[in-house]
């Protein structure tokens, strides 16, 4: 198969922050992509069904099928890992990659909703329209280099719709420690030691800064074998902003896996704001040097 569209919608909030998301994972992040049976194009239901779709590279896009304003954005490439059809729900598991270059894409709102009328009109089969698809119209190519520039041109176009115009855009640099970048394994897993620190670098935008809304960017831990040694709060004050949340593992034994969740969102106007959440597996294993310390520490201790 030679490439997918998946496109999801603001006709809920979770779709509209499954967008955010995909914005703003780093290289290698997994994220789910779901839809009803009707939603997905009879052909690629077919080779859901018979697992031709695994590897496929696909165009993660936002999409307002407005018969007045029609809205399509591409905002992210993916690779497809999984596929599945579960109670009448297509489920795609996808493992970000680059951004799609934006450079040409049209500038302003209005010319958006011209060029989307053409192109939704493509992706429709006998009058209904597909959001997921493996026929459709050429897209913007993708690009590896240079993702703060990518994302940022993605994020100000994404701005120009009235969903997202009021909020904050989020972007998880590649987790390092103190000696070295880590990427994402197969399963969009971090793997650490636990004699070492992790960075996460978050970046922060908006179109316009409302201090009202009182955005907060938060680091948190779904336990005690990783915790974050920084602050674990930042309350956002600038249009464009850097921020560094540190991590250190627990001393455990044995080797654990935890959960990593930043989360951008409003305190006062989330009903008008698309909240960014990001969540990281971290598997820390236990270090050789801290196998050995414990050893000499037993053979060395009195009888």
């Amino acid at each position: 198969m030679n490439g997918l569209l998946l496109l999801s919608s603001d006709d809920r909030r979770r779709y509209a922050e499954d967008i955010q998301t995909a914005l703003a994972l780093p290289e290698g992040g997994i994220i789910q992509f779901r839809y009803r049976m009707r939603w997905v194009a009879p052909a690629l239901q077919d080779a859901v069904r018979h697992q031709q779709v695994v590897g496929a590279v696909a165009v993660l896009g936002f999409v307002r099928a407005d018969r007045h304003e029609p809205f399509v954005l591409p905002v992210r490439y993916a690779t497809v890992v999984k596929a599945d059809v579960v109670a009448g729900m297509v489920i795609f598991q996808l493992r970000v990659r680059g951004y799609p270059n934006l450079e040409l894409y049209p500038p302003s709102f209005a010319e958006i909703v011209e060029m989307s009328r053409g192109v939704i009109g493509q992706l429709k089969r006998r009058g209904k329209f597909y959001p997921a698809t493996s026929s459709f119209p050429a897209m913007p190519d993708e690009v590896l280099e240079d993702a703060p520039r990518r994302w940022l041109s993605a994020a100000r176009l994404l701005a120009l719709h009235p969903t997202f115009k009021d909020s904050y855009f989020l972007r998880v640099a590649p987790v390092e420690t103190t000696r070295r970048k880590l990427v994402l394994d197969a399963q969009g897993r971090i793997t650490t030691v636990n004699d070492e620190s992790l960075r996460i670098t978050t970046y922060v935008f908006a179109e316009s800064y409302q201090p009202d809304a009182e955005f907060k960017l938060t680091c948190s831990t779904d336990g005690a074998n990783l915790r974050v040694a920084s602050d674990n709060l930042y309350r956002v004050a600038l249009r464009y902003d850097s921020v560094e949340f540190w991590l250190h593992s627990a001393g455990q034994t044995d080797d654990t896996s935890s959960l990593v969740t930043i989360s951008l969102a409003s305190e006062k106007n989330g009903a008008r704001t698309v909240a960014a959440n990001v969540r990281l597996p971290v598997v820390v294993r236990r270090s050789k040097s801290w196998g050995l310390r414990r050893w000499a520490a037993v053979f060395s201790s009195p009888k």
